[in-house]
């Protein structure tokens, strides 16, 4: 996205050159180069990231309460090499190799951190009350939202409940919403099993750079959800120009985009009616 806005600058300059537009194309000059310096030394990106992230830099402590739902984003889904043989009672089958991609196992950790906490919770609480006849079982429950985002023949949300297993999550604590097909959906979808399963307590999680836009949405639809965020992405200021800073641009920019559109279809009435805040 950077280096498209960058490469129409160019084109701009070429044009503006070939037309004699002395004045315009100086500026147009100045202007590509400095963008180009300031994304690639980290400038705009620290700035964009930050402004993202730093809101949620320090976790809250969580206040489990009876009923407890842990939400966790999907990031998407990668196909891992070629198709893999499966033996299934002597036969022999192809089964596609999905695995989630290196920035959702952060989420997939933080989901499974604070399960176990909550469960950590209600033993201690049921050590407590253990003679109290009229105190409640806590339920901990993780819901995974994302579906097939990426055509592969399965959902985000059925692959990453497979690695929740796999790291000792109890497989009747997970719930699963698998038609969400970006973070809109993600919020919209969610918000409905959240009504039906009567939870007082909601947390978020997903990357850093997108908990900001994530808890936006799901307010929309009347979640008050705690924002956890799994990971924090940063850069450095240097001299050195570097490539990895147009990525990180990039990442940035898509959450802002997603902000201004957000904003752009209040004001058309394009969006569903908004939820008041803690209806869910």
């Amino acid at each position: 996205m950077s280096l498209l806005l960058i490469s129409l600058l160019i084109i701009i300059y070429l044009l503006l050159r070939l037309f004699n537009f002395h004045r315009i194309k100086s500026i147009v000059l100045f202007s590509t180069v400095l963008l180009t310096l300031l994304i690639s030394t980290g400038v705009i990106p620290k700035y964009l990231l930050d402004k993202l992230q730093q809101d949620y830099a320090q976790k809250p402590t969580i206040q489990w309460q009876d009923n407890n739902a842990i939400i966790v984003l999907g990031a998407g889904l990668e196909k891992v090499g070629n198709d893999v043989d499966s033996v299934d009672a002597g036969t022999v089958k192809k089964v596609d190799n999905i695995e989630p991609p290196f920035h959702a196992f952060g989420r997939i950790y933080e989901a499974a951190r604070l399960y176990n906490e909550c469960n950590n919770t209600e033993k201690n609480n049921t050590e407590k009350n253990s003679t109290d006849k009229n105190s409640t079982e806590q339920q901990c429950k993780i819901i995974v939202s994302g579906g097939d985002t990426h055509k592969l023949g399965t959902t985000e949300a059925a692959v990453y409940k497979q690695r929740l297993v796999q790291i000792g999550i109890n497989t009747d604590d997970i719930i699963t919403e698998a038609n969400s097909l970006n973070t809109w959906q993600n919020a919209q979808f969610t918000s409905e099993i959240l009504r039906k399963g009567d939870y007082d307590n909601s947390v978020l999680v997903s990357s850093g750079l997108h908990i900001k836009r994530s808890q936006l949405y799901f307010e929309h639809f009347g979640v008050r959800a705690t924002p956890i965020r799994a990971d924090y992405m940063s850069t450095t200021v240097s001299w050195l120009p570097l490539g990895y800073n147009f990525a990180l641009t990039d990442f940035a920019l898509h959450e802002w985009i997603g902000f201004w559109r957000y904003d752009i279809y209040n004001m058309l009435g394009a969006n569903q009616k908004r939820v008041d805040v803690g209806d869910a």
